[in-house]
């Protein structure tokens, strides 16, 4: 059984919004009481498909499921097929995928961040944007999947005529879930070459911390629409979230964040980090959507002031 163990700059273009957040020079010299201190979180890096990735395709193939949103039907890897499989091959025993399996954690910090499972929360955004937003509202939109793991977020903001790039704290679960992902949902149509050409055209996949990630991309076109799921858990990264979402987001852009309302063990959740929101005062947030069940889950939405 699995176990949940639990400074950006702002660029001098007119599109920057100055924010207290990047002020607060005071709050890095501030104790810190958690233990993130003392991990050292991997470097931002642009991640670009594995060599054998067309070729594997056909294989993964027989191995996704479909699932249905709206009118939109996604393909993914089956998790427990992913994961055999990486098990199966005695040179991708160094991926931090194995490395999560052997330890049988979803989470190691600052090593692992559960990309590998669909999280629940995941499907609750999903549904959301299927049942609010319309096909044109995704035409020609910057969406950016944050945390993404399996990806299915932006698979569905491509397949709806957005241009997506995706962030994972792991290059692994990039380069052997978020990618095979994308293709299974390219037109099946198209040349091998022309798959990896729709690739190059229209998403950009990122490796890496939250901080490093938002210096690495700072010269990129900001989004229109940030998605995030079961990304707050850990108390001690939100401010880095909060950060990244500040210094990647338009001026008029919109954030979607799906969690539980509360992540027993480790502090986090939905309320906790709504009080977080306004404590930091550069976002307006709201509540759009809630589960009425026992462990209470909602999406906020989150707006510059």
């Amino acid at each position: 059984m699995f176990k949940f163990n639990f400074e950006v700059d702002s660029s001098e273009d007119p599109e920057a919004v100055k924010s207290p957040i990047f002020d607060k020079e005071a709050d890095a010299e501030e104790p810190d009481s958690g233990k993130s201190n003392d991990i050292d979180w991997y470097q931002a890096e642009k991640v670009k498909p594995i060599d054998n990735l067309i070729a594997t395709l056909d294989f993964y193939e027989l191995n996704a499921k479909e699932i249905e949103v709206g009118n939109t039907t996604i393909k993914h890897l089956v998790a427990g097929f992913l994961l055999d499989d990486i098990k199966a091959q005695s040179d991708l025993q160094d991926l931090d995928i194995r490395k999560s399996e052997d330890n049988h954690s979803d989470l190691i910090a600052g090593v692992y961040e559960g990309g590998a499972k669909i999280w629940e929360c995941t499907d609750d955004l999903l549904q959301y944007l299927s049942e609010k937003h319309e096909d044109l509202f995704w035409k020609d939109k910057r969406v950016l999947d944050l945390g993404c793991g399996s990806g299915l977020l932006g698979i569905y903001a491509i397949k709806n005529g957005a241009r997506v790039d995706f962030q994972d704290y792991n290059k692994d679960v990039l380069e052997y879930i978020t990618y095979p992902n994308i293709l299974l949902n390219v037109d099946e149509t198209l040349t091998d070459d022309e798959k990896l050409d729709f690739l190059d055209k229209n998403t950009s996949l990122y490796a890496g911390d939250w901080s490093h990630f938002a210096q690495l991309t700072k010269e990129v076109e900001k989004y229109d629409l940030i998605l995030t799921s079961e990304t707050i858990y850990n108390i001690e990264n939100q401010k880095k979230l909060l950060e990244t979402f500040a210094g990647r987001l338009k001026s008029d852009g919109i954030v979607l964040v799906a969690a539980k309302s509360h992540y027993f063990g480790v502090g986090g959740g939905l309320e906790q980090f709504s009080a977080k929101i306004k404590q930091e005062d550069v976002f307006q947030s709201e509540s759009v959507w809630q589960a009425d069940e026992n462990l209470k889950r909602g999406i906020l939405q989150l707006k510059f002031k």
